[in-house]
C-alpha cells in the first residue's frame, strides 16, 4: 500500500554541489510598505501604487473561481454520494418470486338457457259461433216517451161544472146526463164519481153496459179499454192509438210499451224519468183489480204493468186553459182490461243476428334473454 522509503545515502550516487545557474539570478524584495516599516506604517501608498490594486482584485478573481469551483466539485460529490446511496437501498434483497396466476378463471357460466319455450300455443280457436240464440229479437222499439202529454199547462184546473157532480158541463153533453142534477139517476152516487167507478150515471149497472161507453181492444195485445160513445179513434201504429174528442178538441193516447225484466209500473217509469221524485207518483189500479200502476205527477198520465207489458194512457187537452175531460179520462184509463192470454206477448221488430266475431286473437311471443356474464378479475400482486 505504501512505496518503501529508501534510507537517505543508499544506493545513491555521491552528493554533488549544484550546478551554477546559466542565467543571473534575480533578486526581488518586498516593498516597504508591507515590512512593516515604522517610517511607512499606516501611511497612504505613494501615487502611481497601480501594481498593488492589480495584484488584490487578481487574488480576489482567484479566490471567487476557486470558492466555484469547490461548490460545484461539492455538488458533484454529493449527486455521486446519493446516486450511489440510492443503488445501495434499491438493492432489492427480496428475491420476488413472481407467483403462478393459477386462477383459471374458466368462467362456468355456459349460459344453460336453451329458452325452452316451445310455444306450444297453437290456438285452434274451436269457436266456430254456431250461435244457438234462436231468439232474434233486438228489441229495436226505442219509443221511451213516459209521457206523450204535450199540454202546455199541465196543472190547469177543469172547465165549469155547474150541477158539482165532478162531471164538467162538457162531460154532461157527453154522457148526456143532466148538467143541472147532480144525481141524473137519482141512485144517491153523483154522476162524476159514478163514471169514475165503471157505473152508470143514467141507470143501473156498469158504464160498459149501457149504451153511453164504447170498448176498444187493440188487436195485438188483447188489452180493451172503454171510450164515451162518439168519441173517434185514430190508430198511429200497432202499439198506440188515439181517442179523439171531436168536440172539446181533447185527446187521449193509448198505448203499450215492453216491459221484459215485468218491473213495476214505479220501477218502469223511475228507469225511463230518473229525475223524478217517487213519492211524487199515486198509486192506482185498474177496476178489475189485475192491473197495478201509477198516476203521473201531474195527473194527465197512468201507467199499468201487467205482464210483459206496461200499458200508457195520456191525456192531452191542447192550448186551452182548462180541462174538459178529466174525469172521462180517468175512466178510460181505470177500465183497462188486459187478455190473460196475450200479457207475454212480445212483438218487437225483429232483426238479424249479424255477429262478425272478428277473432283477431294476435300472440306476440315476446322472450327476451337477456344474460350478461361480466368477469371482472383483477389479479393485483402487490410486493412488499
Amino acid at each position: 500500500m505504501f512505496e518503501s522509503i529508501t534510507p537517505p545515502g543508499a544506493n545513491t550516487p555521491s552528493a554533488q554541489p549544484p550546478a551554477p545557474p546559466t542565467t543571473p539570478l534575480e533578486v526581488h524584495s518586498m516593498p516597504e510598505r508591507f515590512l512593516g516599516n515604522k517610517s511607512t506604517m499606516g501611511k497612504p501608498p505613494a501615487p502611481g501604487g497601480g501594481k498593488g490594486s492589480s495584484r488584490k482584485l487578481i487574488i480576489a478573481i482567484g479566490i471567487i473561481v476557486v470558492v466555484a469551483l469547490g461548490a460545484a466539485a461539492a455538488l458533484m460529490f454529493t449527486g455521486v454520494l446519493n446516486k450511489n446511496a440510492a443503488n445501495t437501498n434499491n438493492t432489492n434483497l427480496v428475491t420476488n418470486t413472481p407467483v403462478t396466476n393459477t386462477n383459471s378463471n374458466s368462467n362456468a357460466n355456459k349460459n344453460t338457457n336453451a329458452n325452452s319455450n316451445l310455444n306450444s300455443n297453437l290456438n285452434s280457436n274451436a269457436n266456430s259461433n254456431a250461435n244457438a240464440n234462436s231468439n232474434v229479437n233486438s228489441n229495436v222499439n226505442v219509443n221511451a216517451n213516459v209521457n206523450t202529454n204535450v199540454n202546455s199547462n199541465p196543472t190547469a184546473a177543469s172547465s165549469a161544472d155547474a150541477d158539482k157532480d165532478g162531471l164538467t158541463d162538457a162531460e154532461e153533453t157527453t154522457f148526456t146526463t143532466n148538467p143541472s142534477v147532480a144525481d141524473t139517476d137519482g141512485d144517491g152516487f153523483p154522476d162524476g164519481s159514478e163514471v169514475k167507478l165503471g157505473y152508470n150515471p143514467k141507470g143501473s149497472g156498469k158504464i160498459s153496459a149501457s149504451s153511453i161507453a164504447m170498448s176498444f181492444t187493440n188487436p195485438l195485445y188483447g188489452a180493451s179499454v172503454l171510450y164515451p160513445k162518439g168519441w173517434t179513434i185514430v190508430a198511429r201504429s200497432s202499439t198506440e192509438e188515439l181517442l179523439s174528442n171531436p168536440i172539446g178538441d181533447e185527446t187521449v193516447s193509448y198505448a203499450v210499451e215492453d216491459n221484459i225484466a215485468r218491473l213495476t209500473a214505479k220501477q218502469w217509469y223511475i228507469t225511463k224519468a230518473p229525475s223524478v221524485d217517487a213519492t211524487s207518483l199515486v198509486d192506482t189500479t185498474s177496476w178489475d183489480g189485475k192491473s197495478t200502476g201509477i198516476i203521473s205527477p201531474d195527473g194527465l198520465a197512468y201507467y199499468f204493468a201487467n205482464g210483459n207489458q206496461v200499458y200508457i194512457v195520456s191525456l192531452s187537452y191542447g192550448l186551452k186553459p182548462t180541462v174538459d175531460s178529466r174525469t172521462t179520462f180517468e175512466m178510460i184509463s181505470r177500465s183497462l182490461v188486459v187478455d190473460p192470454s196475450k200479457v207475454n206477448v212480445n212483438v218487437n221488430t225483429n232483426t238479424a243476428n249479424a255477429n262478425a266475431n272478428v277473432n283477431a286473437n294476435t300472440n306476440v311471443n315476446s322472450n327476451v334473454n337477456s344474460n350478461l356474464n361480466t368477469n371482472s378479475a383483477s389479479n393485483l400482486n402487490v410486493t412488499p
